[in-house]
């Protein structure tokens, strides 16, 4: 992690961090498994979730650490890659950390579930899967089973947000 996602001046040691090793059905409804970094006070919330989402038959196409992609935010999301870690500003926030500085957010199948702020979409190719009408592989809904079972556990979901749609995004911010 260290120089691609972990860098100094991160709010969070490495130490604070766990590397989750996850079962998922992939597109093609094939189980994989993965892996998520999170920080330690949200791992076992974190576990308890995928192995229901899995149970589920919830899919998810890819979860790859982003220092997979360099540590590039865009270029992880256009895999559809599903993340939690990574040291960054708030997306339109110059300076402000991102709950993911810390571990305690996830973005899951960020294409199919693109951030939408006005004319704005993230990553550029999930402007496809703007129609929250339609349903898509791995897509989050208001109220569906993935929303309830994150909020149950109170995290809160970006799809709610007013100033914005951050379709993807689930965190759990420190009370």
């Amino acid at each position: 992690m260290q120089g691609t996602t972990w860098h100094p001046g991160c709010p969070v040691p490495p130490s604070d961090l766990r590397e989750l090793t996850l079962s998922y059905w992939d597109f093609q409804a094939h189980p994989q498994t993965g892996t998520l970094i999170v920080n330690k006070a949200v791992a076992r919330d974190v576990r308890k979730v995928f192995h229901k989402l899995f149970r589920h038959g919830f899919m998810i196409e890819r979860m790859e650490p982003i220092e997979d992609y360099g540590g590039s935010d865009e270029r992880s999301m256009e895999r559809n890659n599903t993340s939690s870690f990574n040291c960054r500003d708030i997306t339109g926030r110059p300076g402000k950390f991102s709950n993911h500085s810390w571990g305690r957010a996830i973005d899951i199948n960020p294409l199919t579930n693109p951030y939408v702020k006005g004319p704005l979409v993230l990553p550029k190719g999930g402007a496809a899967y703007l129609d929250r009408n339609k349903t898509y592989i791995g897509g989050i809904m208001p109220d569906s089973y993935i929303v309830r079972l994150f909020t149950k556990k109170q995290w809160t979901w970006g799809g709610t947000w007013q100033d914005r749609q951050d379709y993807q995004h689930f965190e759990k911010p420190q009370r």
